[in-house]
């Protein structure tokens, strides 16, 4: 299939919509990080960008997957805004909210705790990883072949130990903010922590840490310049592009700068866009794949362990996105249409609007909990086009009650409930 103007015109005028809905939520919101503007910018983009990807040998989108895109993306910010509305006004100024604070913890004796877990937890994950091989490239590549296999990397006790260290990363990065712990401190315990995510989970993993850093920076110390966001996003093209080294998913050794960077800019639309064109296809019967995804996997995962239900591989078979280029990576409308179809798309979508608002609301507040669950949802919504994280992080967010519920418990300076107005 070559360069069709029909096509490509359909894909980029659905983007243009929802980059006009970008800028109307974005002024009722005031920030690009809330999940209205978050979700209409993500799908905006890609639907733009789509448009000129077959100038390089990617497939365009069909016309009732662009339609679908828009009336997704649109249907989840009406949702969203109305919850925010219906939240705004049902707290009133002289109503108050019984919830701890992040302002009420002790972020001394946290750090404390994060260090010990760390000199625990950090060699005996190094000791794990130096298993798979005798250098970087052969361990990370030998990694990403036991995950996909279904495979774990860590013991059972350390991975939960590393929710601990995601959940403290968070909270802790509230307190670098409000001067209450040293930049410096924060650095030297979490850059161990984001290696050992980089080389365990891959580049999407580390790609959503960094991102929900942005959500917290944002909304706890005002706005972000645009020169404070040109080191994440030198920081992101970095993971995407030197992981895709690591796990040898293409090569650019002998390579000029000028090819190195061709191989860049394609292997990250690749990364980032291959997804949409992906379920295009499939929901056009263009291709014919397993559909295994499913957005309650993460809840069948826990069941499973009273042997009531097996998940399913999240990962499926290859398939052409391009004229040379394959691969197997949907977009979050694969782990929903499939099973439940348009009318679930649009149940499902509802679920995780209000989820997402009421989540948006607290964080605003300074909930604990919101400070760990809503930036992992942000990232989630701006990866939507190649996952459905939020839902399988209903396994995820079990641990994180549990352990939120424990830093509430000994971590508060407080032994009681903080009163918010």
């Amino acid at each position: 299939m070559g360069f069709d103007w029909f096509f490509a015109l359909m894909s980029l005028t659905g983007g243009s919509v929802l980059l006009i809905g970008t800028y109307l939520t974005r002024c009722y919101e005031k920030t690009i990080f809330a999940p209205a503007t978050a979700m209409l910018f993500t799908w905006g983009v890609a639907l733009v960008i789509l448009s000129f990807l077959p100038l390089i040998g990617f497939y365009h989108l069909s016309a009732e997957a662009v339609v679908l895109y828009v009336l997704g993306s649109g249907w989840f910010a009406i949702i969203t805004l109305l919850t925010s509305f219906i939240m705004t006004r049902l707290t009133k100024k002289n109503e108050t909210h019984q919830f701890y604070a992040l302002e009420h913890l002790n972020y001394t004796h946290l750090v404390y705790f994060w260090s010990f877990i760390s000199l625990a937890s950090y060699p005996l994950a190094y000791f794990d990883i130096l298993s798979y091989g005798s250098n970087l490239v052969e361990i990370t590549y030998n990694i990403r072949r036991t995950m996909v296999s279904g495979g774990s990397v860590l013991n059972p006790v350390l991975s939960n130990v590393f929710v601990v260290v995601g959940v403290l990363t968070n909270i802790v990065l509230y307190g670098v903010i409000k001067k209450k712990v040293n930049l410096t401190t924060f650095l030297i315990l979490s850059v161990p922590f984001l290696f050992i995510s980089l080389v365990i989970n891959g580049r999407s993993g580390l790609v959503s840490l960094v991102l929900g850093w942005l959500v917290i920076v944002s909304v706890f110390s005002g706005r972000i310049k645009l020169s404070t966001l040109l080191l994440p996003i030198a920081l992101l093209l970095s993971i995407i592009f030197f992981g895709g080294v690591f796990v040898k998913k293409f090569d650019v050794e002998d390579k000029t700068a000028g090819d190195a960077l061709s191989i860049l800019l394609e292997h990250v639309f690749s990364y980032l866009y291959q997804g949409p064109i992906l379920f295009s296809r499939y929901f056009n019967d263009e291709i014919d794949v397993a559909a295994n995804w499913d957005f309650l996997n993460s809840v069948c995962h826990v069941i499973a362990k009273l042997d009531l239900c097996v998940p399913r591989g999240q990962h499926s078979e290859f398939v052409n996105y391009g004229t040379e280029q394959s691969g197997n990576v949907y977009s979050i409308y694969f782990s929903i249409i499939p099973h439940y179809g348009i009318l679930g798309l649009f149940v499902v979508f509802f679920a995780y609007a209000v989820f997402l608002a009421v989540l948006f609301h607290k964080l605003k507040s300074a909930s604990v909990f919101a400070v760990v669950v809503y930036p992992l949802m942000f990232s989630a919504i701006a990866l939507s086009v190649f996952s459905d994280s939020i839902g399988y992080a209903f396994y995820w967010l079990l641990k994180v009650i549990i352990i939120v519920a424990m830093i509430n418990l000994f971590f508060s300076i407080r032994k009681k409930r903080i009163t918010i107005s």
